[in-house]
């Protein structure tokens, strides 16, 4: 599989402008930022190449609004979709674009547990071609990637697709069905919920920052498992689409 031009909607969003630069670096594609501005476009960019510490990709990352949006998916060979986690959203801008997708674009949603199959219906007979693509932040540092498939008609192409998700943007991939929210986080949310029962249980001995302390850094993760859940919230209040 050979992508050379990526679309990035909801570029100016914490991930969409990181996974730009993964897709940029790592895969070596021009990519479009897509913004609804200029000055959310042109800072999307500086903050993308900012992510992985090297202006070296710069000339690679073209800002732009969605006045040239058709424009950029009919020239993409995947469009990456990193809009707020809400499915009209998501939903209001695949109708705009799927009339101008090719039919051998790969289209993905970045979403972290909304259905695949039900966002795919927006795009008709190329329903095929959409997949659930989903990093963790920061994708720099975390290689992890879910890619999540909605029927088995996509058997071939995951199957292309992931090699090109662990060859040349050498992410660590896991394939997993459209199941809510799919496999990281199921783990994940057991995971801190299990945290915030021990941090109420050993409240007298410091609560959450106790938990977080034993759970952190000596398990192997970067943030402590209830910094998360707070970082996980805010991130979601806050996000600009």
């Amino acid at each position: 599989m050979e992508i050379k031009n990526v679309t990035i909607i909801g570029a100016n969003g914490t991930m969409g402008k990181n996974v730009a630069a993964i897709f940029a670096s790592f895969g070596d594609a021009k990519v479009y930022l897509v913004c609804r501005d200029m000055e959310k476009a042109n800072r999307a960019v500086k903050e993308a190449y900012m992510s992985i510490r090297t202006e070296a990709i710069k000339e690679k990352l073209i800002p732009i609004t969605y006045d040239n949006l058709n424009d950029a998916i009919k020239e993409s060979d995947l469009i990456f979709e990193s809009l707020n986690e809400n499915f009209e959203i998501k939903t209001e801008i695949y109708e705009k674009i799927k009339n101008n997708v090719n039919t051998n674009t790969i289209i993905a949603s970045g979403t972290s547990g909304l259905s695949i199959e039900k966002l795919s219906k927006s795009f008709g007979s190329n329903a095929n071609n959409f997949f659930g693509i989903h990093f963790f932040n920061p994708p720099y540092v975390l290689n992890f990637c879910e890619l999540i498939v909605h029927n088995e008609k996509q058997k071939e192409k995951a199957e292309e697709l992931k090699n090109y998700l662990k060859n040349k943007l050498k992410r660590t991939v896991v394939l997993t069905t459209d199941t809510p929210s799919f496999l990281g986080n199921r783990i994940g949310f057991f995971f801190i919920n299990n945290a915030l029962r021990l941090a109420e249980i050993n409240i007298d001995y410091g609560g959450i920052d106790y938990i977080d302390s034993i759970l952190g850094s000596f398990t192997g993760r970067n943030m402590p498992p209830l910094v998360t859940a707070n970082f996980v919230r805010i991130r979601y209040i806050k996000i600009d689409y």
